[in-house]
């Protein structure tokens, strides 16, 4: 990666490094993309401000923010050159952090960013523009979500129970798993997580007669709602199967649906796990 902020198209600075790193915010996940490089001897004073970074996903094209501005707010430069880094800080929104792992998958992430500038000399003011496209390597970007407490957030706003230490786990797992391109594996936690509530409940036979009448048409419209999310649960275990063995493969929205039931199935009181089973 290179970009460069200019003066009459003569480069003062060319940035060739592109980090990011993640904090935690009150609202949203938290981002630094850190811009690292060299300014040139500059035979004037020059200054440089208004300084901001727009970022897009490369392919197809498509806007993320439009404008962050440096944290740095003037740069003045004259004789030596010197090494330089600007910081520009935002906030992400969920929707917008799962549409960019949508975009990613399990590989590298590939941004376009744009460098707007205005900058002074004697009493000449000019603007800079420059655009590059830069890739994000995975491991560095999944560092930024995490400690930008996105693992820390379930995927789906539903009312979890309280739970055990190991289910817990299982599903901080799950989510990891999704998080880091392995959707198959999510789909075998998931699993695992209604193998639990099957033992916790011991409801096990139930759930296994209720999706056999859910296939029996002289019984089908008889059932009970509790045996039909008994039967749902079945038939969503089913599916979790295939995470187990097999040579299906998931894609990451099938990999988010199939968490997002088993969350929605768990939090419910008559197939899933409640409160008294810990007390």
């Amino acid at each position: 990666m290179r970009i460069s902020i200019t003066q009459n198209n003569k480069c003062i600075i060319e940035f060739d490094r592109f980090i990011v790193s993640g904090r935690l915010a009150a609202s949203g996940y938290s981002f630094t993309f850190t811009m690292r490089g060299n300014r040139r001897a500059c035979e004037t004073p020059i200054s440089i401000f208004d300084m901001s970074l727009s970022l897009s996903i490369s392919d197809p094209v498509k806007k993320l923010v439009s404008s962050i501005p440096s944290s740095t707010q003037v740069l003045q430069y004259y004789n030596h050159p010197n090494s330089e880094q600007l910081h520009f800080e935002t906030i992400l929104t969920k929707e917008q952090v799962n549409s960019l792992e949508e975009y990613r998958q399990e590989k590298d992430l590939k941004l376009s960013v744009e460098l707007r500038a205005l900058t002074l000399s004697g009493e000449e003011l000019l603007s800079s523009f420059d655009a590059a496209d830069i890739i994000i390597p995975r491991e560095q970007w999944l560092d930024a979500l995490k400690t930008a407490g996105f693992r820390q957030t379930l995927l789906f706003e539903v009312p979890l129970p309280s739970t055990s230490e190991n289910l817990a786990a299982i599903l901080s797992k799950a989510q990891e798993f999704i998080e880091t391109g392995h959707y198959k594996d999510t789909v075998m936690q998931c699993r695992h997580i209604i193998e639990q509530i099957e033992l916790q409940r011991d409801d096990k036979k139930q759930s296994s007669e209720a999706n056999k009448k859910a296939h029996d048409r002289s019984q089908r419209e008889s059932m009970s709602s509790i045996e039909r999310l008994l039967s749902l649960r079945e038939q969503l275990k089913n599916v979790c199967q295939l995470g187990a063995h097999g040579n299906e493969e998931f894609t990451r929205s099938q990999a988010k649906a199939v968490l997002g039931m088993t969350m929605a199935l768990m939090a419910e009181s008559t197939v899933g796990f409640v409160d008294s089973l810990y007390t």
